[in-house]
Protein backbone atom coordinates (compact mmCIF):
# COMPACT_ATOMS: atom_id res chain seq x y z
CA UNK A 1 0.00 0.00 0.00
CA UNK A 2 1.09 3.54 -0.39
CA UNK A 3 0.75 5.73 2.55
CA UNK A 4 0.21 8.33 0.16
CA UNK A 5 -3.01 7.86 -1.34
CA UNK A 6 -3.95 7.34 2.61
CA UNK A 7 -6.21 4.58 4.01
CA UNK A 8 -9.84 3.74 3.54
CA UNK A 9 -9.91 1.66 6.83
CA UNK A 10 -8.41 4.36 8.95
CA UNK A 11 -9.89 6.63 7.03
CA UNK A 12 -7.05 9.32 6.58
CA UNK A 13 -4.93 11.27 3.89
CA UNK A 14 -6.42 10.93 0.02
CA UNK A 15 -9.28 8.71 0.93
CA UNK A 16 -10.45 11.39 3.91
CA UNK A 17 -10.03 14.44 1.82
CA UNK A 18 -12.02 12.91 -0.80
CA UNK A 19 -14.59 11.33 1.77
CA UNK A 20 -15.07 15.20 2.91
CA UNK A 21 -15.23 16.17 -1.03
CA UNK A 22 -18.26 13.79 -1.66
CA UNK A 23 -20.35 15.04 2.12
CA UNK A 24 -20.08 18.67 0.58
CA UNK A 25 -21.31 17.80 -2.61
CA UNK A 26 -24.03 15.23 -1.32
CA UNK A 27 -24.84 17.63 1.69
CA UNK A 28 -24.46 14.70 4.25
CA UNK A 29 -22.94 15.56 7.52
CA UNK A 30 -19.84 12.60 6.93
CA UNK A 31 -19.58 10.40 3.96
CA UNK A 32 -18.01 6.92 4.08
CA UNK A 33 -16.08 5.41 0.89
CA UNK A 34 -17.17 1.00 0.72
CA UNK A 35 -15.21 -1.21 -1.75
CA UNK A 36 -17.60 -4.58 -1.15
CA UNK A 37 -20.77 -2.56 -3.03
CA UNK A 38 -24.39 -1.39 -1.06
CA UNK A 39 -24.90 -4.63 0.26
CA UNK A 40 -21.96 -3.81 2.52
CA UNK A 41 -22.70 -0.37 3.27
CA UNK A 42 -26.56 -1.28 4.16
CA UNK A 43 -25.56 -4.04 6.46
CA UNK A 44 -22.80 -1.64 8.41
CA UNK A 45 -25.78 0.59 9.25
CA UNK A 46 -28.00 -1.52 10.44
CA UNK A 47 -25.86 -3.55 12.40
CA UNK A 48 -24.32 -0.18 13.57
CA UNK A 49 -28.22 1.08 15.05
CA UNK A 50 -30.09 -2.18 15.42
CA UNK A 51 -29.77 -4.72 18.16
CA UNK A 52 -32.06 -7.70 19.11
CA UNK A 53 -35.24 -6.34 20.74
CA UNK A 54 -35.47 -3.46 18.09
CA UNK A 55 -38.26 -2.62 16.25
CA UNK A 56 -37.35 -2.09 12.27
CA UNK A 57 -40.04 -0.37 9.55
CA UNK A 58 -39.20 -2.48 7.23
CA UNK A 59 -40.13 -1.50 3.03
CA UNK A 60 -41.11 -4.71 1.51
CA UNK A 61 -38.93 -3.86 -1.78
CA UNK A 62 -35.94 -4.10 0.58
CA UNK A 63 -32.69 -5.56 -1.09
CA UNK A 64 -31.52 -8.80 0.90
CA UNK A 65 -29.00 -7.19 2.24
CA UNK A 66 -31.08 -4.97 4.40
CA UNK A 67 -32.60 -8.35 4.95
CA UNK A 68 -29.30 -9.99 6.49
CA UNK A 69 -27.98 -7.08 8.24
CA UNK A 70 -31.38 -5.86 9.93
CA UNK A 71 -33.04 -8.88 10.62
CA UNK A 72 -30.66 -11.77 10.34
CA UNK A 73 -27.50 -10.28 11.59
CA UNK A 74 -29.22 -7.58 14.24
CA UNK A 75 -31.83 -9.70 15.04
CA UNK A 76 -34.54 -6.49 14.81
CA UNK A 77 -37.83 -7.24 14.85
CA UNK A 78 -39.50 -6.31 11.87
CA UNK A 79 -42.90 -4.21 10.92
CA UNK A 80 -43.57 -4.68 7.22
CA UNK A 81 -44.31 -1.77 4.77
CA UNK A 82 -46.82 -3.73 2.15
CA UNK A 83 -45.73 -3.06 -1.55
CA UNK A 84 -47.49 -3.48 -4.38
CA UNK A 85 -47.24 -4.13 -8.46
CA UNK A 86 -48.94 -1.79 -11.16
CA UNK A 87 -50.92 -3.07 -13.86
CA UNK A 88 -47.52 -3.94 -15.78
CA UNK A 89 -46.29 -5.88 -12.98
CA UNK A 90 -43.63 -3.63 -11.82
CA UNK A 91 -42.47 -3.36 -8.03
CA UNK A 92 -43.47 -0.35 -6.00
CA UNK A 93 -44.82 1.54 -4.35
CA UNK A 94 -45.46 1.49 -0.41
CA UNK A 95 -49.41 1.13 -0.14
CA UNK A 96 -50.46 4.26 1.14
CA UNK A 97 -52.41 3.13 4.06
CA UNK A 98 -48.94 2.07 5.75
CA UNK A 99 -47.95 5.47 6.50
CA UNK A 100 -50.99 5.75 8.60
CA UNK A 101 -49.71 6.41 12.03
CA UNK A 102 -52.63 4.00 13.98
CA UNK A 103 -52.48 1.64 11.42
CA UNK A 104 -48.29 1.17 11.98
CA UNK A 105 -49.20 1.17 15.79
CA UNK A 106 -51.63 -1.76 15.49
CA UNK A 107 -48.92 -3.22 13.60
CA UNK A 108 -46.36 -3.16 16.64
CA UNK A 109 -49.28 -4.47 18.55
CA UNK A 110 -49.23 -7.83 17.21
CA UNK A 111 -45.53 -8.35 17.71
CA UNK A 112 -44.25 -6.14 20.22
CA UNK A 113 -47.08 -4.87 22.61
CA UNK A 114 -44.80 -3.57 24.61
CA UNK A 115 -43.60 -0.81 22.45
CA UNK A 116 -46.80 0.57 21.01
CA UNK A 117 -47.34 3.59 22.46
CA UNK A 118 -43.94 4.22 23.19
CA UNK A 119 -43.49 8.04 21.35
CA UNK A 120 -40.79 6.45 18.80
CA UNK A 121 -41.28 3.13 18.80
CA UNK A 122 -38.51 2.31 15.73
CA UNK A 123 -35.05 2.16 16.27
CA UNK A 124 -34.88 2.28 12.36
CA UNK A 125 -37.26 2.41 8.90
CA UNK A 126 -35.62 1.14 5.65
CA UNK A 127 -36.82 2.41 3.05
CA UNK A 128 -35.90 1.58 -0.78
CA UNK A 129 -35.69 4.91 -1.98
CA UNK A 130 -35.54 3.64 -5.63
CA UNK A 131 -36.43 0.26 -7.10
CA UNK A 132 -35.06 -1.91 -9.79
CA UNK A 133 -37.60 -1.07 -11.91
CA UNK A 134 -38.00 2.96 -11.13
CA UNK A 135 -40.04 3.87 -8.71
CA UNK A 136 -38.59 6.83 -6.53
CA UNK A 137 -40.54 7.99 -3.68
CA UNK A 138 -41.09 11.40 -2.09
CA UNK A 139 -38.19 11.52 1.22
CA UNK A 140 -39.89 14.82 2.58
CA UNK A 141 -43.12 13.27 2.68
CA UNK A 142 -41.91 9.95 4.10
CA UNK A 143 -40.20 11.99 6.94
CA UNK A 144 -43.53 14.03 7.76
CA UNK A 145 -45.81 11.08 7.68
CA UNK A 146 -43.56 8.73 9.81
CA UNK A 147 -40.40 10.11 11.13
CA UNK A 148 -41.77 11.24 13.87
CA UNK A 149 -42.23 7.33 15.23
CA UNK A 150 -38.46 6.49 14.03
CA UNK A 151 -34.69 7.73 15.42
CA UNK A 152 -32.97 6.78 11.93
CA UNK A 153 -34.59 6.24 8.62
CA UNK A 154 -32.31 4.36 5.86
CA UNK A 155 -32.79 5.41 2.33
CA UNK A 156 -31.26 2.11 0.49
CA UNK A 157 -30.42 4.59 -2.65
CA UNK A 158 -28.74 1.88 -4.75
CA UNK A 159 -30.15 2.04 -8.20
CA UNK A 160 -30.66 6.22 -7.96
CA UNK A 161 -28.25 8.48 -6.38
CA UNK A 162 -28.28 10.98 -8.99
CA UNK A 163 -31.92 12.82 -7.49
CA UNK A 164 -30.43 15.44 -5.99
CA UNK A 165 -28.70 17.32 -9.21
CA UNK A 166 -31.99 17.52 -10.57
CA UNK A 167 -34.21 19.61 -9.76
CA UNK A 168 -37.62 18.42 -10.21
CA UNK A 169 -36.36 15.54 -7.92
CA UNK A 170 -35.42 17.75 -5.17
CA UNK A 171 -38.00 16.42 -2.84
CA UNK A 172 -36.81 12.69 -3.79
CA UNK A 173 -33.31 13.31 -1.93
CA UNK A 174 -33.27 13.13 1.63
CA UNK A 175 -30.01 14.93 1.96
CA UNK A 176 -31.59 18.20 0.88
CA UNK A 177 -34.06 18.37 3.26
CA UNK A 178 -34.07 20.91 6.13
CA UNK A 179 -34.28 19.14 9.21
CA UNK A 180 -34.85 19.78 13.14
CA UNK A 181 -34.45 18.02 16.42
CA UNK A 182 -37.60 16.09 15.98
CA UNK A 183 -36.81 14.88 12.91
CA UNK A 184 -34.98 11.29 12.25
CA UNK A 185 -31.43 11.60 11.59
CA UNK A 186 -31.01 10.22 8.03
CA UNK A 187 -28.53 7.55 6.47
CA UNK A 188 -28.50 7.66 2.59
CA UNK A 189 -26.38 4.15 0.56
CA UNK A 190 -25.31 4.61 -2.97
CA UNK A 191 -24.21 2.44 -5.61
CA UNK A 192 -21.51 4.58 -7.17
CA UNK A 193 -20.51 1.80 -9.72
CA UNK A 194 -24.57 1.96 -10.88
CA UNK A 195 -25.94 5.42 -12.00
CA UNK A 196 -22.80 7.38 -10.49
CA UNK A 197 -18.89 7.30 -11.46
CA UNK A 198 -16.82 4.72 -10.05
CA UNK A 199 -15.00 0.96 -10.50
CA UNK A 200 -17.17 -2.19 -9.78
CA UNK A 201 -18.47 -2.19 -6.42
CA UNK A 202 -17.66 0.88 -5.09
CA UNK A 203 -20.76 2.91 -2.99
CA UNK A 204 -20.55 5.12 -0.21
CA UNK A 205 -22.71 5.73 2.83
CA UNK A 206 -23.98 9.10 3.84
CA UNK A 207 -24.65 10.59 7.21
CA UNK A 208 -26.97 13.44 8.23
CA UNK A 209 -28.32 13.74 11.40
CA UNK A 210 -26.17 16.40 12.94
CA UNK A 211 -29.81 18.02 13.92
CA UNK A 212 -29.59 15.24 16.42
CA UNK A 213 -26.28 15.58 18.02
CA UNK A 214 -26.50 15.20 21.73
CA UNK A 215 -29.40 12.92 22.04
CA UNK A 216 -29.82 9.12 23.03
CA UNK A 217 -30.66 8.24 20.09
CA UNK A 218 -27.58 9.85 17.97
CA UNK A 219 -25.29 7.39 16.57
CA UNK A 220 -21.95 8.54 16.70
CA UNK A 221 -19.03 8.10 14.58
CA UNK A 222 -17.26 5.38 16.71
CA UNK A 223 -20.29 3.41 16.64
CA UNK A 224 -20.72 3.06 12.97
CA UNK A 225 -16.99 2.52 12.59
CA UNK A 226 -16.71 -0.33 14.31
CA UNK A 227 -19.52 -1.48 12.10
CA UNK A 228 -18.05 -0.16 8.91
CA UNK A 229 -14.09 -1.96 9.99
CA UNK A 230 -16.54 -5.37 10.65
CA UNK A 231 -17.34 -5.27 6.70
CA UNK A 232 -14.45 -3.58 5.19
CA UNK A 233 -12.34 -5.30 3.28
CA UNK A 234 -8.77 -5.35 4.47
CA UNK A 235 -7.55 -5.62 0.77
CA UNK A 236 -8.82 -2.77 -0.35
Amino acid sequence: ADVKLGDLLIHEGSAKDAQKFAAKVFHADKTYFVLNGTSAANKVVTNALLTRGDLVLFDRNNHKSNHHGALIQAGATPVYLEASRNPFGFIGGIDAHCFNEEYLRQQIRDVAPEKADLPRPFRLAIIQLGTYDGTVYNARQVIDTVGHLCDYILFDSAWVGYEQFIPMMADSSPLLLELNENDPGIFVTQSVHKQQAGFSQTSQIHKKDNHIRGQARFCPHKRLNNAFMLHASTSP
